[in-house]
């Protein structure tokens, strides 16, 4: 005999063929050309239009660099760049010979705006002066201006959203009556994770990535795409310190071939999803013992935190229910009781490994393959990862009263943390001396 599956249901037939409950042969079915398919594709054919016209900003920077040969790549013939400074005399014949137009048929248009993006003028006027009806915006401008949210003052806040965000809503209002098809906004994680000293970058990166949002619950088109320090080049490539820093914390710079090969994902299935990151992360910080866990390193290691609401904290009745899901997935059926031991449900050892590489992934919990196939169960996986008991203390009925006992207990165990190495020292938050002392005394009190 043959099941024969979909594509889109590859899933669900290797699940069936490691449990051995299939008979005979599993086949997957590709789809009709015209339909379209429930999984990704990669597909390499040009995609802009080559007779409409892409307008770019912040195309002469370093990375900039690295998108105009990507957009030439993928259809577009006709490219106008907004210039603010025509002393540095770069010329349309240079820009061809940094996107080697010489090896596109029919050739490549460059046209050059003198203007600010900052200034909704020059930005108005670079629109009525594009010579093909204008398909897309890529907004790739920016600067930098690090200081400490002490030192942070209104002018660099003003010279850093100028370019930015500014500039993005200049675009915004330009644009806003013609049918494009693209409106790409070249955001930073520094607006979702934050970088240290960048607090007025972030907060200009953060306007972007909402402007997309409200542009596409409008009907207008919009992407988000968040990138972190490029290697190569750009402005952090620049900063050799900044750099440092970011590989101190465990997120290093992207290379630029990796920032364009997603930049190509998002511009392609932009229909879908309105952000796209692109970030590296070789040692993240993000554990439990973690201060910063609850703001960035559940977000990251549950995904169903973007889409449920816990009030910013794990309980058990989530976990229970995420695991719980899981399970299903894995055995194929939805029967069988949160306390009942996972051994009962007939996983496989592929499952088994499956479901702890989960556990770990979502929730950062180690679990060996023989507590899943013995004792546990997805409720004391549950009440082990939320409050790090151990399974005979999970085992135990909890009141309302001892539950909370319990969490103080083991919120006495837990290690000291180690205050980062980039906190400010406790006198800085006190010029005064007599307020050190007084703040100490209190402290010691409390």
């Amino acid at each position: 005999p043959t099941t024969v599956f979909p594509y889109s249901d590859y899933v669900k037939a290797l699940r069936l063929m490691t449990a051995g409950q299939h008979q005979g042969k599993l086949v997957l079915k590709a789809p009709e050309v015209s339909v379209s398919p429930d999984f990704p594709i990669a597909d390499t054919r040009p995609f802009l239009d080559p007779d409409a016209t892409y307008l770019v900003t912040g195309g002469f920077g370093g990375f900039g660099l690295r998108v105009l040969p990507y957009l030439v790549a993928a259809g577009a013939r006709h490219l106008t760049l907004m210039d603010r400074d025509p002393k540095r005399r770069r010329s349309a014949d240079w820009v061809l010979r940094q996107v080697n137009a010489d090896r596109y048929d029919g050739g490549v248009d460059i046209d050059i705006v003198y203007g600010d993006v900052s200034k909704e003028d020059d930005v108005r006027h670079c629109v009525e002066q594009v010579k093909k009806p204008l398909k897309g915006v890529f907004h790739l401008a920016g600067t930098l201006d690090d200081r400490l949210l002490a030192d942070t003052s209104a002018e660099s806040v003003t010279r850093v959203f100028a370019p930015k965000a500014n500039g993005a809503l200049h675009l915004h209002h330009a644009t806003r009556s013609l049918a494009l098809d693209h409106f790409v906004m070249f955001s930073s994680i520094s607006a979702s994770f934050g970088n240290f000293g960048q607090i007025n970058y972030s907060a200009a990166n953060a306007f972007l990535d909402g402007l997309v949002a409200w542009r596409r619950r409008q009907g207008l088109p919009g992407l988000s795409y968040s990138i972190a320090a490029v290697a190569e080049v750009g402005m952090a490539a620049r900063n050799r310190h900044l750099l440092r820093m970011m590989r101190a914390v465990g997120t290093p710079p992207v290379s630029s071939v990796s920032a364009i090969r997603n930049l190509d994902y998002a511009l392609r299935s932009s229909a879908v999803k309105d952000h796209l990151m692109t970030i590296l992360f070789t040692r993240p910080p993000w554990t439990f013992n973690s201060p910063d866990y609850m703001r960035t390193g559940r977000l990251m290691n549950n995904q169903d935190a973007f889409e449920i609401d816990t009030g910013s904290q794990l309980t058990v009745e989530t976990v229970v229910a995420h695991i719980a899901e899981k399970v299903a997935e894995l055995c194929g059926h939805e029967e069988g009781d949160v306390e009942e031991l996972l051994a009962s449900f007939g996983l496989t050892s592929i499952s088994v490994a499956e479901l702890g590489t989960f556990i770990q992934t979502e929730y950062n919990h180690q679990v060996s393959a023989l507590e899943l196939m013995t004792t546990a169960s997805c409720l004391s996986l549950a009440r082990a990862i939320v409050h790090r008991q151990e399974d005979g203390d999970e085992s135990a009925t909890e009141t309302d009263e001892g539950t909370v006992g319990d969490a103080s207990q083991w919120v006495e165990r837990q290690a000291r943390r180690v205050p980062s190495a980039f906190a400010n020292a406790f006198e800085d938050h006190f010029p005064n001396r007599s307020d050190i002392e007084s703040s100490q005394v209190t402290a010691h009190r409390l």
